[in-house]
C-alpha cells in the first residue's frame, strides 16, 4: 500500500481526512493511513455524504476506515462491496464533483 505523507496533503485533503475522522469516530492519522492514495479520501467523503449514518453502507466503510492500514481491503474495494450500485467520482458529473470540492473547500476555510 502506498504511504501518504501528511505533508503531501493540501488544505482540502486535510479537511477531508479530518471530516472522515469525525464522521467515523477516530483520529485523522488513522484515516490517512487507511488510504492508498489521496483520491481515496475524497471518494470516501463522497460516499459518506451519499450514504448517511445508520445505513449499512456507511457502517461498513466506517468500520474499514477505523482499521487504518491494518486491513488488506482498499477503501475503493470496500465501497464497491458495501454498495455495488454506487456511482464513483469517476462516474459523477462535473457538477457533482464541483459541489463536493466546494463543500470541502468551504469546510477547510471554516477551520
Amino acid at each position: 500500500m502506498t504511504i501518504i505523507n501528511f505533508s503531501d496533503l493540501d488544505s482540502t485533503d486535510l479537511r477531508a481526512a479530518s471530516w472522515l475522522a469525525d464522521e467515523v469516530g477516530t483520529v485523522t492519522p488513522i484515516i490517512i493511513a487507511a488510504a492508498a492514495r489521496i483520491g481515496d479520501l475524497l471518494e470516501a467523503v463522497a460516499f459518506m455524504k451519499a450514504h448517511q449514518k445508520g445505513t449499512m453502507a456507511h457502517t461498513v466503510l466506517a468500520s474499514r476506515l477505523r482499521l487504518g492500514d491494518n486491513c488488506a481491503e482498499s477503501i475503493l474495494d470496500c465501497i464497491r462491496r458495501s454498495a455495488p450500485a454506487y456511482r464513483s467520482m469517476c462516474e459523477a458529473s462535473d457538477a457533482e464533483l464541483d459541489e463536493l470540492l466546494a463543500d470541502l473547500k468551504g469546510m477547510a476555510a471554516a477551520c
